[in-house]
């Protein structure tokens, strides 16, 4: 055999040694970015939720604003919206949800505003179903993107 054959047998042992290497880097990148994804997904169902619990109390407690429940539950629901909205959610919405989400927070404060300032029942309930119109118009965009996200259409 001569000496040029051979080391071409000798490079060519070495090739086929690195290619279980290089088969087995790619996998482990090829995993690694799926569990990332996989986290990113989950995370992003639990902050939906959680924004749509926080939205469905405040919508809920503003159609009976004169109950002490309720004026409880609002609070409560609409700190923990706005721990989301400047928080967590940033990390995860869509545009069209964070216009949604703008939208809602502008309309909430709105409410605040003007049902402490006695506007007339009539312009308040206006307000109460333009928010309620706007939680359900997230929830369906939510869904959407959920659906978008974990490729179900």
């Amino acid at each position: 055999m001569s000496e040029r054959s051979s080391s071409i047998l000798g490079y060519a042992s070495i090739f086929l040694a690195a290619i279980p290497i290089f088969i087995g880097l790619y996998e482990y990148k090829v995993n690694n970015e799926r569990d990332f994804g996989k986290n990113f997904l989950n995370q992003q169902s639990v902050v939906y939720d959680e924004l749509l619990g926080d939205l469905g109390s405040i919508s809920t407690s503003i159609s009976n604003p004169d109950d002490s429940i309720s004026r409880v539950n609002y609070n409560t629901a609409k700190f923990n919206f706005n721990q989301l909205y400047y928080g967590k959610l940033n990390l995860y919405q869509s545009p069209t949800i964070e216009k949604l989400t703008d939208s809602l927070f502008t309309l909430i404060n709105s409410y605040d505003t003007n049902k402490t300032s006695h506007m007339q029942r009539d312009d308040l309930e206006k307000l109460i179903d333009d928010i309620q119109d706007k939680v359900y118009k997230l929830s369906v965009e939510c869904k959407r993107s959920l659906k978008s996200t974990y490729n179900l259409e």
